[in-house]
């Protein structure tokens, strides 16, 4: 695990440990944390927001194709030195199984370091950020660090048969 790209969680027992040291212990180490019970796991399913915001071309062109289109939404936030953006992809986006689903999407590949406030609004914090949206924005998914061909492409066509079903 490279805790500088993946997300991770840590279990623990309330009796014993005071979760607002831990989420201390975890902020003053650079990370972001939250504490999730068993039954807020099954409601929450990221920080997404409610929808993708409006009034940047890139989002509002994207959401308009897809809408005409009728095709999943896919956000890939990156930067040029970001080497697991990189790995993904020269391997990941070069899989067969997921050129052939990315290919049913709108793709919107967005350089956090040329979008900064678009990057700031959506909460990118590491990367690779990737996103799925419904064509009207709601947002479906987030998948956060380096994802293998595999992961990914069952991520996707999961989506991908949820919006093309509608």
């Amino acid at each position: 695990m490279l805790l500088d790209r993946d997300e991770f969680v840590v279990t623990y027992d309330p009796a014993k440990a005071d979760p607002s040291k831990l989420i201390a212990t975890i902020k003053e180490s650079g990370y972001t944390a939250q504490v999730v019970d068993d039954k807020a796991a099954q409601a929450v399913s990221s920080d997404l927001p409610l929808t993708l915001p409006q009034g940047f071309p890139l989002l509002d062109e994207a959401r308009a194709r897809a809408k005409r289109e009728k095709k999943l939404v896919v956000l890939d936030f990156f930067a040029e030195w970001c080497a697991p953006c990189k790995g993904m992809e020269m391997t990941t986006f070069a899989d067969a199984r997921v050129k052939a689903l990315l290919e049913r999407c709108v793709v919107v590949r967005i350089d956090t370091d040329q979008q900064e406030e678009l990057a700031r609004q959506l909460g990118v914090v590491g990367l690779p950020d990737i996103r799925f949206a419904l064509p009207d924005g709601t947002p479906l998914r987030r998948l956060r660090g380096f994802q293998d061909a595999h992961a990914f492409a069952g991520e996707l066509e999961r989506f991908v048969h949820k919006v093309e079903s509608r």
